[in-house]
C-alpha cells in the first residue's frame, strides 16, 4: 500500500513548526504549507490523501480552499484546525466545506494525532470501497455479456426446434 500524506495548511510559522514536531514519527508523509495559494501548488505536485486547514489565513481563507478541493479533488479527507470556535464557522465548514473533523485550536496532541489517522483509515476505506466498486461494474459488464449470448443461443435453439416441429407436421401430413 501506499504511504498515505497529510498536508498541513496555516498561516503561522508557529503552527507549522509545532505541526511539523507533533508528526514527525507519524507513519504518514506531512507536507506543510503557509497558506492557501501554496497549498494549491502543492497540490499540482504531490498525491495528498488527507488535508488540515486553518480558516482564517490571508489570500485565500480555509474555507474557499475546502471548497477547492472538494470540487478538483473530491477523494481527499478534509479536516479543519482552527481557532473559530463559534457555531458558524463549524457549520460553515461542514457544510460548504465538507470536511471530515473540525478541531479547534489550540488542540491536544494525541487526539489531533487519532483524528488524522481516523481520517487516513477513512481514505482506505474509500479507496477499498472504489476499487471494489469497479470489480462490480467489471463483472456486472461480463454477467450481462454472457446473458446476451445466452439469450442468442436459446432464440437459436428455439427457433431450430420450431422448424423441426413444422417439418415433423409436414412429414405427418405428408
Amino acid at each position: 500500500m501506499e504511504t498515505r500524506t497529510v498536508l498541513f495548511v496555516d498561516d503561522d510559522r508557529n503552527i507549522i513548526s509545532a505541526l511539523r514536531r507533533v508528526t514527525k514519527k507519524e507513519p504518514y508523509r506531512s507536507f506543510f504549507s503557509l497558506g492557501g495559494r501554496e497549498a494549491l501548488d502543492l497540490l499540482i505536485e504531490e498525491t495528498v490523501h488527507v488535508i488540515v486547514t486553518d480558516l482564517g489565513m490571508p489570500g485565500m481563507n480555509g474555507l474557499e480552499l475546502l471548497k477547492y478541493v472538494q470540487q478538483r479533488h473530491p477523494h481527499i479527507i478534509r479536516l479543519v484546525l482552527s481557532a473559530f470556535s463559534d457555531t458558524d464557522s463549524i457549520l460553515n465548514s461542514i457544510n460548504k466545506g465538507n470536511v471530515y473533523r473540525y478541531i479547534v485550536k489550540p488542540w491536544n496532541n494525541i487526539e489531533l494525532l487519532i483524528t488524522i489517522r481516523q481520517a487516513i483509515d477513512v481514505f482506505n476505506l474509500q479507496e477499498e470501497r472504489r476499487a471494489l466498486l469497479k470489480k462490480l461494474e467489471e463483472y456486472n459488464r461480463l454477467l450481462e455479456k454472457r446473458v446476451d449470448e445466452r439469450t442468442r443461443q436459446l432464440l437459436a435453439i428455439q427457433s431450430k426446434a420450431e422448424i423441426g416441429k413444422y417439418s415433423s407436421q409436414i412429414v405427418h401430413n405428408l
